[in-house]
């Protein structure tokens, strides 16, 4: 399964929106975002695209709080099993612990995390926003029978091109 993921989105709309694309272009079919949402036309857009997604409220949230049952939003840490596996979905990083689900995702910091323990994989997909760097971030996560592929995607503000690193992950 492949399972695209976003963070942070905040106020621009069309980097989520470009985001979005990239992921249904590449496969994803299903995406999730660890909050920090900000803007409703993100999670329209995705209701749109009649792709199964799921989302976190963030810390700048707090107004969309009267949607919850408009949207698949919910509150921090949130469980869920998806393609036989168990994820944990947060904003918060500290909301983490303990590390009992076997994927982990989280937001707020805006810096990229792809780490496995041995047990536990761990995922920020970065901020799609591009506010506290100079490129818009997501990420692709396909799961395999023997091994996770994490692609990391970006794209330079002002330009159209993404490009991706690939890491794989052997369980």
């Amino acid at each position: 399964m492949k399972i695209g993921l976003i963070s942070d989105t905040h106020k621009k709309v069309g980097r989520a929106k470009k985001a979005i694309d990239l992921l249904i272009e590449n496969g994803a079919e299903y995406i999730i975002h660890a909050g920090d949402i900000v803007k409703e036309e993100v999670l329209e857009y995705l209701k749109e695209k009649k792709i199964p997604y799921i989302a976190v409220f963030g810390n700048n949230d707090y107004h969309l709080y009267r949607l919850v049952d408009e949207y698949n939003l919910h509150y921090e840490p949130f469980k869920f099993k998806l393609a036989n596996h168990t994820f944990k979905l947060m904003h918060y990083p500290t909301k983490m612990f303990p590390l009992d689900t076997e994927i982990v995702i989280y937001g707020h910091t805006h810096q990229e995390d792809i780490t496995y323990n041995g047990r536990n994989l761990i995922l920020n997909p970065g901020e799609t926003c591009a506010r506290n760097r100079n490129y818009s971030s997501c990420m692709m996560l396909e799961i395999l029978e023997d091994r996770y592929l994490v692609t990391h995607y970006y794209r330079f503000v002002g330009t159209d091109e993404w490009q991706s690193n690939l890491k794989e992950i052997k369980k």
